[in-house]
């Protein structure tokens, strides 16, 4: 199945949405990385949902070039991510998730969460404790878009 990675239109900035489709290549898997990177970057605080409801999964070699990006971009993280929510409904994309953390473990916090609502709930979680509860209340006036809709 051919495949994607969706990005939001950051309008609900510092929540990154990201939205895995069936299996993107190579190239679209490096665009990620080039966005994420340009997101931590910015060093702002913010948190993400990576939305792998359609992800069907990706090979070996893109596994291990993830793990590589943590690495690379682990003191980034560490400054700047407040966590990163998986949004996981498939036992094959959980066993897909722990082959990466296991040759390179999240360098911020993270959470696996089955449906929108329980990220949503973590992500704002994330934001209040930080002390950005402005943002926090935006995005959970901005939940029932975001619960009907889908990254991706």
């Amino acid at each position: 199945m051919a495949g994607r990675v969706d990005f939001d239109d950051e309008s609900l900035w510092p929540l990154l949405l990201v939205g895995y489709v069936g299996t993107p290549s190579a190239e679209q898997q490096e665009e990620y990385q080039a966005r994420l990177s340009a997101c931590l970057r910015r060093g702002e605080k913010y948190v993400s949902i990576i939305d792998t409801r359609s992800f069907v999964g990706i090979p070996m070699a893109q596994r291990q070039r993830m793990a590589e990006f943590l690495k690379e971009q682990e003191d980034l993280f560490r400054q700047v991510s407040l966590g990163t929510c998986l949004l996981i409904t498939s036992p094959m994309v959980r066993l897909i998730v722990s082959v990466v953390f296991h040759l390179k473990p999240m360098p911020s916090p993270y959470y696996v969460a089955a449906s929108m609502p329980a990220a949503l709930d973590w992500v704002i979680g994330r934001l209040e404790a930080a002390g950005l509860t402005e943002d926090a209340a935006r995005i959970r006036q901005q939940s029932e878009r975001l619960l009907l809709g889908r990254v991706g």
